[in-house]
């Protein structure tokens, strides 16, 4: 059975620093990674259930679901391990407080973190995935501001049968707490309940939102009805996570990083002896931000507060007694982890989270949080991935063994579609500077799919939207034409005052005729079309390239032959285009000077599908197809050291062979390999005394022996392995060379000879000194049959007299 220790050592690989959290099901720990030099964060399956084959299943399909979500803002997770201590998993390693440390902030830095979640979610929903527990504890920042959707451990594929409830009770859709197949809504409901939350400081009461903040500050309108369509009672009323984004910035409040308070709560996820949460259950939300952890000042709470407080004890007390015993049931399917079984979530993958809870299963009481393994659990893969297993040994720092390092080229690829699926929606200035950009791209990854997506063809759709007048009916008499000729005029001058009368005045004339009366709606129409095409040419000016479209895409709706607004709008398009493959080939540069393989190739390989043309993205990959090399040889060296060091030479020739497979003139690898070979021989030669020491007492081998020493002893500095060798020859020289008194017996008339001796005549008794070896000795007798003995003399031996006579007549 594993015990977890810190300082304990796992597959020569991570060293544990210290416990984050422990569910009902799993505990996680924070770890030093060897290869990478970086921190992750283990997952571990608690060691009494590692019998169970059910909950090893259940283990493995949560990070296989979980691997597969690759997302600027869904944590990562990385490679599954089992031996025969039970099965873990590494994930990325979140040191950034929870999002209810927002609570008390501006409405707009409180936002601003909302739309990027919400994406998040609309990329898992996109893959059929439920997360079913969108709440404060479940999304956490890191130090920079980014946040990330965490713990999958109750998430569900859409449409699955599953247990009633599932997840934090207060953020449950009415569909959950009726035990309804898993929808996208149940999440949108969920986060509606999570921004209520930050906002205002409290859970929403009756699904209603609030008009003013936890700091007093009025809640814009159209906030307040977002809130409210994300809180229907009906699944169909709730809008998807694309249009809560969307809504959210057409709101004013764009997606973006967070500003993190410089709180004693951002401090303590950074203190390396954070102190473990002992509290009893979990809390989650407004009940987490309200709690009186250590990391939080303590305030004065006014009689509303503890009020409010009461009643989301109340809440609480209702899920745990009503809701609680049918989110226990066994699982309903065999992929994803059901509420019952899910443990600490990924939240433990930061040092925020000891504090924060765990939401993985109601009745955790502590906060626990992309080679495949074999197991039982047959889990079909989602759209778009790919079917190989995931593993996060990539780097400079290398793994140790060939399979390691294609892990390394998988996660490459797999950190490359990462850093894609970040980039297809961000492009615009003001939602994030470098600092998030920077961020974003070491922990995600696209898929393939979402490589493939043409955005060519959306600014073919978008310039669809333009068309031409149909022709004009000659059916009109000269004050027809004179009407719609200077009604024309007018709209052309853009004064739609006269061009409204004008146009009226052609209908008016001529009842029916399709271009007035197209003229007439459009002069109705043009005020606002000036507007919004203004609007619009104000946005671009400023680089508000989205804003800007949005206006001209809206001025087309009301008018699509304005040909002012389609030109724009072909304009802001291209612009958009340049704009991202501008941000794509800097932040390949600049991941590639910080050693981000992964994510430099990600960003290169967007830009080229942007800009298939360029020849800059192509030169960006050679240099990142160089680097890897590099990357590769190093992590051979840095091996090779390691194996000499341990004086492991057999292993140390083969990586210098690897080495030279890489590049056959690389001359440590041959140095190295010249020595190792040296060494492997030596070993060989010193072992095969050391498993013979009866031969030594030949003179020829003695010798032998003795010049391996003389040769040995000018070898420095000489380690353990080979002095140890050196030892053990030299005590079994010195046995060799020490003789041993042996007692020959006879009758004094057979003759006897001992081979390598001599001939010793006929004699009763005689004495001999022998060294440690095995002899023959011979008696001979005329009339007698010769009798011939073998004999071993040897320190270790009770050496008996040898008797030596022919008794046997011939």
């Amino acid at each position: 059975m594993r015990v977890l220790n810190e300082g304990t050592r796992l597959a020569d690989r991570y060293t544990l620093i210290r416990r984050l959290g422990r569910g009902g099901m799993s505990e996680t720990w924070l770890a030093n990674d060897r290869q990478t030099g970086g921190r992750v964060a283990l997952k571990f399956l608690q060691a009494e259930l590692a019998t169970d084959s059910r909950r090893r299943d259940q283990f493995h399909a949560e990070w296989r679901l979980a691997s597969r979500l690759m997302h600027a803002h869904i944590v990562r997770v990385f490679e599954y391990h089992e031996d025969e201590d039970g099965p873990y998993f590494s994930l990325q390693y979140l040191d950034g407080p929870p999002i209810s440390d927002l609570t008390g902030q501006p409405l707009e830095t409180q936002l601003r973190p909302f739309g990027l979640i919400a994406d998040a979610l609309r990329y898992a929903h996109g893959k059929g995935i439920v997360h079913r527990d969108v709440t404060a504890a479940n999304v956490m920042f890191d130090r920079r501001g980014a946040p990330y959707l965490i713990d999958f451990g109750v998430a569900q594929r859409t449409g699955a049968d599953a247990p009633r409830g599932g997840g934090t009770p207060v953020a449950q859709s009415p569909e959950q707490r009726r035990g309804e197949p898993a929808r996208a809504a149940d999440d949108i409901f969920a986060l509606g309940v999570l921004m209520h939350e930050v906002i205002t400081g409290m859970p929403p009461e009756g699904h209603r939102s609030a008009d003013t903040g936890a700091n007093g500050e009025k809640l814009p309108g159209s906030l307040s009805r977002l809130i409210n369509d994300m809180l229907a009672e009906e699944a169909s009323d709730r809008p998807d996570a694309e249009t809560v984004s969307q809504r959210l910035a057409d709101a004013g409040f764009a997606p973006g990083v967070a500003v993190l308070p410089k709180s004693s709560a951002v401090n303590e996820t950074l203190d390396p002896v954070a102190v473990e949460s002992i509290r009893p259950g979990r809390m989650t939300g407004a009940s987490a931000a309200a709690a009186p952890v250590a990391s939080r000042p303590t305030r004065g709470l006014s009689p509303s507060v503890v009020g409010a407080g009461l009643a989301v004890l109340l809440l609480a007390v209702f899920g745990v007694v009503f809701l609680l015993p049918d989110a226990v049931e066994p699982p309903a399917t065999d992929d994803v982890p059901t509420a019952a079984d899910a443990t600490d979530g990924t939240a433990a993958a930061t040092a925020a989270s000891d504090e924060q809870g765990s939401t993985g299963d109601a009745g955790d009481d502590a906060a626990s949080a992309r080679p495949d393994v074999s197991s039982n659990q047959s889990i079909a893969p989602l759209p778009g991935d790919d079917v190989a297993g995931f593993s996060e040994n990539v780097g400079p720092a290398g793994g140790a063994s060939v399979g390691a390092l294609k892990a390394r080229t998988d996660k490459a690829l797999g950190d490359l579609l990462s850093r894609l699926e970040r980039l297809r929606y961000r492009g615009i200035e003001r939602w994030g500077g470098q600092e998030y950009l920077d961020a974003v791209d070491r922990y995600a990854a696209g898929d393939e799919a979402y490589l493939a997506k043409n955005y060519e063809s959306a600014h073919d759709h978008y310039s669809a939207a333009s068309r031409m007048l149909e022709p004009l009916f000659d059916r009109i008499d000269d004050e027809f034409r004179r009407a719609l000729g200077e009604a024309r005029a007018a709209f052309e001058a853009r004064d739609f005052r006269e061009a409204i009368r004008l146009y009226d005045l052609a209908v008016t004339i001529t009842p029916g005729n399709a271009a007035a009366e197209q003229g007439l709606e459009r002069a109705r129409n043009l005020e606002d079309v000036l507007a919004l095409t203004e609007r619009g040419l104000e946005f671009e000016k400023v680089l508000e390239l989205a804003a800007a479209r949005r206006a001209f895409e809206n001025a087309l709706e009301l008018d699509p032959a304005w040909q002012p607004a389609a030109d724009a709008l072909d304009r802001v398009e291209v612009a958009i285009v340049n704009l991202r493959f501008e941000q794509l080939m800097t932040e390949g540069f600049d991941a590639l000077a910080s050693g981000a393989l992964d994510s430099a190739r990600a960003a290169f390989n967007a830009a080229k599908s942007l800009k298939s043309g360029s020849q800059q993205p192509v030169d960006g990959l050679l240099q990142v197809d160089q680097e890897e090399r590099l990357a590769r040889i190093r992590s051979l060296e840095a091996r090779a050291a390691s194996q000499v060091d341990n004086e492991q030479w057999e292993a140390a020739v083969d990586t210098y062979r690897e080495a030279l497979a890489v590049d056959p003139d690389l001359q440590f690898a041959k140095e190295g390999l010249q020595l190792a070979s040296e060494r492997v021989a030596l070993h060989s030669r010193l072992q095969q005394f050391i498993e013979e020491p009866d031969s030594l007492s030949q003179p020829r081998t003695m010798q032998a022996a003795t010049d391996l020493l003389l040769a040995m002893s000018r070898i420095t500095p000489a380690g353990p392995r080979l002095n140890d060798q050196k030892e053990q020859l030299s005590r079994l020289l010195k046995r060799a060379a020490t003789p041993l008194t042996v007692e020959l017996v006879s009758d004094n008339k057979t003759h006897v000879s001992i081979f390598q001796v001599g001939k010793l005549g006929t004699f009763e008794n005689r004495q001999l000194d022998l060294r440690p070896g095995t002899y023959v000795a011979v008696g001979s007798r005329p009339g007698y049959r010769d009798v011939r003995l073998e004999f071993r003399v040897a320190p270790e031996v009770d050496i008996e007299p040898i008797v030596v006579e022919c008794e046997e007549p011939i």
